[in-house]
């Protein structure tokens, strides 16, 4: 979505500042992690934006995610403290 391309360098700033983060604290019990999110999350602010201005955005159909899901992820990751990023895409 060309339109959300500007948040590009930040995320990937963010990211990478996330999984670093998480690595140097491990030994102190400290946890870091991130989701990283592909898509426009279903009932979301820029679901509706996105939806509303299909002459910007296209169509939004399929390229769509469950916040659920997304909850659900982030929850996991905070009780597991397995991994420091997940990964939601629509492809």
């Amino acid at each position: 979505m060309p339109a959300l391309g500007a948040m590009a360098l930040s995320s990937a700033a963010l990211r990478n500042y996330a999984v670093t983060l998480n690595a140097g604290l491990a030994e102190t019990g400290v946890y870091a992690g991130t989701l990283t999110i592909g898509g426009l999350i279903e009932r979301g602010d820029l679901h509706v934006m996105a939806g509303a201005n299909t002459a910007v955005f296209g169509e939004i159909e399929g390229r769509t995610l469950d916040p659920d899901m997304l909850a659900d992820a982030a929850w996991e990751m905070y009780r597991d403290r397995g991994r420091a990023e997940a990964v939601f895409e629509k492809v």
